[in-house]
């Protein structure tokens, strides 16, 4: 019995993100994320809805001279799309305290 020839074929191996590497990330957003506040950079923008918000916050993260160095590292652990989701998250997490705590 051998292989079909229309059968598929795994062509290179797919990465898989361990935990510890996710809890990482996020922890190392977290820090950018406040150092963004710190520097001015995060602030809400009526003009956009949410989505915009944290993809243009992630592009200033990914060319701001402060910040840059740090994302980019980020970026090339992750992928632009779970950098952005973990950054949305981070945000989410942020904005959900400072309600709690005032």
């Amino acid at each position: 019995m051998g292989r079909g020839i229309k059968s598929e074929r795994l062509h290179a191996a797919i990465p898989l993100l361990m935990p510890s590497t996710i809890t990482f990330c996020k922890l190392n957003l977290q820090k950018l994320y406040a150092k963004a506040r710190r520097l001015d950079i995060a602030q809400w923008n009526d003009a956009l809805d949410y989505a915009d918000f944290i993809h243009a916050l992630w592009n200033t993260m990914l060319t701001h001279e402060a910040l840059k160095d740090e994302a980019q590292k980020l970026e090339a652990i992750l992928d632009t799309g779970d950098a952005i989701e973990l950054l949305s998250e981070v945000v989410i997490n942020h904005r959900r305290q400072k309600l709690l705590e005032g």
